[in-house]
């Protein structure tokens, strides 16, 4: 009878052993980007902006934008970016779709040459409407195309944040990006990313990307930053966005994402 109880006492410790460990393990660096994906992504979303560019000498250049995005059934994205401010960029848009199976299509429509250009891969690097956001940064993360490292943890502006490598791991993405890697900061409590720093191909530190007054948006389980910032080290050129009039699933009707759209408005 002893040693019945002995052994069922051992089991218990193996079992109580085990839910221990599952609960104190770490997340690995690939959750947590899985993560940062589910925060960032909602059904559809839209949200209205103020762009400012910034150049060495403190110049500012002043734009208004609409940005509406949509998930489709198959988990890709689609979103629209439309200028609607001032005179000498308003209609401007550009239209991402999303693809499983091949690149990803992106179509920039300029009003005043009343033409589509299409985005090819090799473009992806070129910067975005003199913004200092390059094509790229403008996709969704694809993350079986890159290799993460949990690097440690640090605090970001009073919260806690885990510290990820992200370098391209599939060929034609290293090939077409401009980046030989990043360095993310995700907070740990929403998994939002707070700041990012881009390497070019030198791997010398070309950009830095902040993000600030993170708020939850209704009751969306949604987190968005109000303000963010690239900055690009090299030019002294800044790009600052002011967010504002979000609204997450709420339904978006899918004629936003179409090239009719894009160049009509309609």
């Amino acid at each position: 009878m002893k040693r019945y109880i002995r052994n069922i006492i051992a089991a218990f410790t193996i079992v109580f052993l085990s839910i221990g460990f599952t609960i104190a393990r770490e997340l690995t660096a690939r959750e947590i980007m899985q993560k940062n994906d589910e925060q960032r992504t909602s059904k559809d979303e839209q949200s209205e902006l103020t762009m400012e560019l910034i150049n060495r000498k403190g110049k500012k250049r002043v734009r208004k934008v609409r940005q509406i995005t949509k998930t489709k059934q198959d988990g890709n994205e689609k979103s629209l970016i439309r200028f609607l401010a001032p005179a000498d960029v308003r209609g401007t848009g550009l239209l991402t779709v999303e693809q499983s199976d091949r690149d990803d299509d992106q179509w920039l429509y300029l009003p005043a040459l009343k033409k589509v250009r299409r985005i090819s891969a090799s473009d992806q690097s070129d910067n975005f409407m003199g913004t200092d956001f390059a094509f790229e940064d403008l996709r969704s993360e694809e993350l079986d195309k890159y290799h993460y490292t949990l690097l440690g943890k640090e605090i970001v502006d009073s919260n806690e944040c885990y510290v990820i490598e992200a370098a391209p791991s599939d060929p034609q993405e290293k090939k077409d990006s401009g980046y030989s890697k990043r360095i993310l900061w995700i907070r740990a409590d929403n998994f939002v990313t707070v700041r990012i720093k881009f390497f070019d191909k030198k791997e010398e530190l070309l950009k830095i990307f902040k993000s600030s007054d993170i708020r939850e948006i209704g009751n969306s389980a949604k987190w968005r930053a109000h303000r963010i910032e690239m900055e690009n080290l090299k030019t002294g050129h800044k790009t600052v966005l002011y967010f504002n009039n979000y609204i997450i699933n709420k339904g978006v009707e899918d004629r936003y994402f179409t090239q009719r759209y894009l160049e009509r408005g309609r």
